[in-house]
C-alpha cells in the first residue's frame, strides 16, 4: 500500500514539477544568453572606447584651462611685485627709514614717504594697506593707516619677512587681518619683503602689503572643473593659499600635488589633479572626478542596461505565467496568514475556484469565520464578567452607604430633629434615585459633584455643620463622563473614619485637573489620618478598621471600579499623615475607555 502511494506521488508531482520549474529556467537563460551577454559584451566595449576618448578630450581642457588660471595669477603677483620694488626703490621711504636728528626734518620725511604710499594705494584699488617698519623700532613708522596695530615687530608674518632676507614671501587667503589681527570680514592676503640700504646693504625696514582676497576670488570663481570639481592653490608649504571653501584657508591641503597631471584617490574616488607652477613658489591645481569626465559616455551604459533590463523582462514575462501560476496564490494566501495572525480577521481569500488552490482558499476563509466567531463570543464573555463584577461591586458598597447614612438619621431623630429629618431623608431619596441607573453607568462629573453636595446635607445635618466640602472643578471638566457614585464612598469614608473620631470640625477638599491625557481627582480631608503599614492593605483588599482615615470598603470599590473600566495602569493611590489627614488620588483617562464594557453594564 505504502508502494502504491508513493508510485502515484511520483506520477503526479514529477510532470508538474517539471513543466512548471523546468521549463521556466530553460527560456529564462535561453533568453538571457542569446539577448543580454551580446548586448552587454558590445555595450561594455563601446563604453570603455568612449570613455578613454571623452577622457581624453576633457583631460586637454582641463590642462588648457590651469594654464589660463596659471597665467591670470601669475599676472597678478606680478603686478603686486613691482609695487613692492617700487617701494624699495623709493628714495623717501628710505630716508624715512633711516630718521633724522631733526624731528622737523624727520616729520616731514615721513609725510612724503606716507604720501607715495597712500597715491600707491589709490592707483590700486586692490591694495587695502601698505605697512612699511622701521626694523630697529626706532624711527616712525610709514604706513597708511596705523591705528589698531598692534606691536607688528612680535607678528608671525614679520619674522619670516625677516627671515626670507630680501625674498618676497607671500602669504595666503584669510579673513582675519595680518596686521590688525581681526576679522576683516572679507578675505585678504599679502606679500612682504626686507627693506635694505642701497649703500650698505644694511636691513633697516620690513615693507608689508595686504591686499584685497576679491582680486585672486574673482579670478578663480569662475572655473570650475565639472559638476563637483574644484580649484585650489597651495604655498610653498602645502597649505591651502585658496579654497572654494573659505574654512579650509591656511590649513594643510589633503593632496600633495604632483608634477604633472595625473589621476589620484581622494576621498574614495579616482581624481583627475592638472597642477601647475606659479611665479610666487605658490602652485595652483584644478582637480575634477573621473567619473564627472566620462559623464557623457554613461548614456550608451545607460542604454545598454536598458536593452539588458527589457531582456531580461521579456525573458521574466515568458516564465512568470507559468512559475506563478501556483506560486502567486500561495504567496497571497500566506500574506493573508500574516495579516490574520496580526489581528485582521477580515481578510478573505479571493481565489476559491474548484482546485486544490481554490479549495485551500475556501477553507482558509472558513477558518477565518470560524475564529472571528469564537473571539467575539470570548469577548462578550469578558464583557459579562466584567459587568458581574462592577455589580458585585455596587451590591457591596450600596449596604455600607445606606447602613452610614440610615445612623445618621437615627441620630438626628433620637435628638427629636424632625425638620432635619425630613430634609435628610429627602437628600436621601436624591442619593438612591442616582444610583439607580436610570440614564446609565456613567453621568457627567459636575452631576457626580452635585451628588456629594446633596450628601453632605445630610452629614452636616448629623455634624451641625461642623464639616465643610470645597469643590474645585474647571468648567469645561464638568462635562466629562465618569462612572456613577465614584466620589460618594471616598467622601462618606473621610467623614466617618477621618474626621468624626476627632471630634472636631473638618475640611474635606475635592479638586479636578487634567494631566495631559488623564483626570486627575485628589479628595483630601484633615481628619486622624492612617497608621503607615495600613496604607498598602488598604487597596490589596487586606485588613478593615475603622480607625483608619478613609478604609478597605470604599477605597477598594472605588480603586477596582476604575481599573475594571480603564485598566490596570489606572486607579487610586492613597497618602495619608497620622494626626493630619489623608489624601487620595483617582487618575483615569480623560476617554470614556473600555466602552463595550460600559455598554455591557449599562443594559
Amino acid at each position: 500500500m505504502a508502494g502504491f502511494k508513493s508510485i502515484r506521488f511520483t506520477r503526479y508531482a514529477g510532470p508538474w514539477y517539471n513543466r512548471i520549474h523546468s521549463i521556466a529556467v530553460q527560456l529564462f537563460l535561453l533568453f538571457f544568453i542569446s539577448i543580454i551577454v551580446p548586448v552587454l559584451i558590445g555595450g561594455y566595449i563601446s563604453y570603455e572606447k568612449s570613455a578613454r576618448m571623452i577622457e581624453e578630450q576633457v583631460s586637454n581642457v582641463a590642462s588648457l584651462t590651469i594654464k589660463q588660471v596659471s597665467d591670470k595669477l601669475n599676472f597678478i603677483f606680478k603686478g603686486l611685485d613691482n609695487t613692492s620694488m617700487r617701494l624699495l626703490s623709493n628714495q623717501s621711504i628710505h630716508e624715512a627709514l633711516k630718521g633724522d636728528d631733526d624731528a622737523a626734518f624727520a616729520i616731514k620725511k615721513n609725510k612724503t614717504a606716507k604720501d607715495f604710499i597712500l597715491s600707491l594705494i589709490m592707483n590700486s584699488p586692490e591694495i587695502m594697506d601698505i605697512y612699511i617698519l622701521d626694523i630697529n623700532k626706532k624711527n616712525s613708522v610709514v604706513s597708511s593707516d596705523f591705528q589698531g596695530v598692534i606691536n607688528p615687530w612680535e607678528a608671525d608674518w614679520y619674522k619670516q619677512v625677516v627671515k626670507a632676507d630680501g625674498r618676497t614671501v607671500w602669504f595666503g587667503l584669510t579673513n582675519i587681518s595680518y596686521l590688525k589681527g581681526t576679522d576683516m570680514g572679507i578675505p585678504v592676503f599679502g606679500l612682504g619683503r626686507l627693506v635694505k640700504d642701497v649703500d650698505t646693504g644694511k636691513s633697516i625696514g620690513v615693507m608689508f602689503i595686504e591686499v584685497r582676497g576679491k582680486v585672486l576670488t574673482d579670478a578663480l570663481a569662475d572655473i570650475q572643473f565639472g559638476q563637483t570639481g574644484n580649484t585650489f592653490v597651495v604655498d610653498q608649504n602645502n597649505r591651502l593659499s585658496y579654497h572654494n571653501d573659505p574654512a579650509l584657508f591656511g590649513k594643510p591641503s589633503d593632496l600633495i600635488l604632483p608634477a604633472h597631471t595625473q589621476v589620484m584617490k581622494r576621498d574614495g574616488q579616482d581624481m583627475l589633479v592638472i597642477p601647475a607652477a606659479l611665479d610666487n613658489d605658490w602652485r595652483v591645481a584644478g582637480v575634477v572626478p573621473i567619473q564627472e569626465l566620462v559623464a557623457d559616455s554613461i548614456e550608451i551604459r545607460d542604454l545598454t542596461v536598458w536593452i539588458a533590463l527589457a531582456s531580461v523582462l521579456v525573458a521574466v514575462v515568458m516564465g512568470y505565467y507559468v512559475a506563478h501560476r501556483i506560486g502567486r496564490p500561495l504567496v497571497h494566501l500566506s500574506k493573508l496568514m500574516k495579516k490574520s495572525e496580526a489581528g485582521d480577521l477580515t481578510v478573505r481569500a479571493s481565489m476559491v475556484g474548484r482546485n486544490e488552490i481554490g479549495q485551500l482558499g475556501q477553507s482558509f476563509n472558513k477558518m477565518i469565520r470560524q475564529i472571528d466567531v469564537l473571539i467575539h463570543r470570548i469577548a462578550e464573555e469578558e464583557a459579562e464578567k466584567k459587568k458581574a463584577e462592577i455589580r458585585a461591586l455596587r451590591y457591596q458598597i450600596n449596604p455600607h452607604f445606606l447602613y452610614n447614612t440610615l445612623n445618621s438619621i437615627r441620630w438626628m431623630a433620637k435628638l427629636q430633629r424632625t425638620e432635619d429629618v425630613a430634609n435628610a431623608i429627602s437628600a436621601l431619596v436624591y442619593l438612591l434615585e442616582a444610583s439607580l441607573e436610570r440614564s446609565g453607568s456613567f453621568v457627567p462629573l459636575g452631576e457626580e459633584l452635585d451628588l456629594l453636595e446633596k450628601y453632605m446635607i445630610i452629614q452636616q445635618f448629623r455634624y451641625n455643620d461642623g464639616i465643610t466640602l470645597d469643590v474645585r472643578c474647571p468648567p469645561e471638566l464638568k462635562e466629562l463622563p465618569i462612572p456613577r457614585m465614584l466620589l460618594q464612598p471616598i467622601v462618606e469614608n473621610a467623614i466617618f473614619h477621618g474626621i468624626a473620631p476627632k471630634e472636631d470640625n473638618g475640611l474635606i477638599q475635592v479638586s479636578v485637573q487634567r494631566d495631559g491625557p488623564n483626570a486627575v481627582i485628589d479628595i483630601r480631608d484633615d481628619g486622624i489620618g492612617i497608621e503607615a503599614h495600613k496604607i498598602p492593605q488598604l487597596l490589596a483588599g487586606q485588613g478593615r478598621t475603622s480607625k483608619s482615615g478613609m478604609t478597605r470598603i470604599g477605597l477598594l470599590h472605588v480603586h477596582q471600579t476604575l481599573q475594571l473600566y480603564y485598566g490596570n495602569p489606572y486607579g487610586v493611590q492613597v497618602s495619608s499623615s497620622e494626626q493630619q489627614g489623608t489624601h487620595v488620588r483617582l487618575t483615569f483617562p480623560m476617554n470614556r475607555g473600555d466602552e463595550h464594557v460600559q455598554s455591557a453594564v449599562g443594559r
